[in-house]
């Protein structure tokens, strides 16, 4: 195309040197003319050959950025599948206390219960490393499972929240107000770490058998036990869409195809 209109500038100055002159004004105008229109031509070709480079390079990112996706999705699928093994034990020991205080069961000791007075901390990384990504995604379907899985994260730090707020303003005190913290078996493993010391059982168990039968006791392992049920619940429909946004986003690596 350039080729075209040089060409044709050229004639034109071939004719404009042996023409009359008022031939010639013409001809320089529209050798003038076809300057402009070569120059614009010029830029419009520029313009499209840098919209496909950066056309390019975002589907380019796009893959790339699925694949980072994928990565965190997997770690985060881990992180879910930990919670949720720590509230099924979590729901056995409200279960067992309650099935113990209805005379139902007859234990010794109830190991490990000291765990219910831990808050879990929720710490997953998809959207915190992606929220503000979601612009360079141009699959509609991946864009939208994203941002479901956002909701979905969402839910769950709502649960643990509240499992966080009610053991802090509820359970704690209550646990103090009876004595069934048990300050002898705590500084006898004084060395060990906060982690360690919080999964440590440092409940009196006596104590909390003084408290079978109470409405004070029955409330509260009602609202653990609906609370539990509730964190649970989130775990495992945010579990679900995990998965399913792992899927998807490998059947589009696959296909090699980051964009429409």
């Amino acid at each position: 195309m350039i080729k075209f209109f040089r060409k044709i500038r050229q004639n034109l100055l071939s004719e404009g040197k042996t023409g009359k002159p008022a031939s010639r004004t013409g001809r320089y105008l529209k050798y003038a003319i076809g300057e402009v229109i070569l120059v614009v031509i010029g830029i419009l070709i520029a313009l499209q050959i840098n919209n496909w480079n950066e056309e390019r390079k975002a589907k380019i990112f796009e893959k790339e950025l699925y694949g980072r996706i994928l990565v965190d999705l997997q770690i985060d699928e881990n992180r879910i599948n930990e919670h949720i093994v720590y509230y099924n034990k979590d729901q056995e020991i409200l279960n067992n206390i309650y099935q113990e205080t209805q005379r139902f069961s007859t234990n010794d000791s109830i190991t490990e219960f000291s765990t219910i007075r831990a808050a879990r901390i929720f710490d997953l990384i998809l959207t915190v490393n992606y929220s503000h990504l979601t612009k360079d995604i141009k699959m509609p379907q991946i864009l939208d499972n994203i941002d479901h899985y956002f909701r979905e994260e969402q839910h769950v730090k709502d649960a643990f929240n509240m499992m966080a707020e009610f053991k802090e303003e509820h359970l704690k005190p209550y646990l103090a107000k009876h004595g069934i913290n048990d300050a002898k078996e705590l500084f006898n493993n004084h060395q060990l770490s906060y982690y360690e010391l919080r999964e440590k059982n440092v409940f009196s168990y006596s104590k909390l058998k003084e408290q079978y039968g109470t409405v004070e006791l029955e409330q509260m392992l009602f609202d653990l036990g609906i609370r539990t049920s509730w964190a649970k619940t989130a775990l495992e429909d945010l579990l679900k869409t995990n998965k399913n946004l792992q899927l998807d986003l490998t059947n589009v690596l696959k296909t090699n195809k980051p964009s429409n």
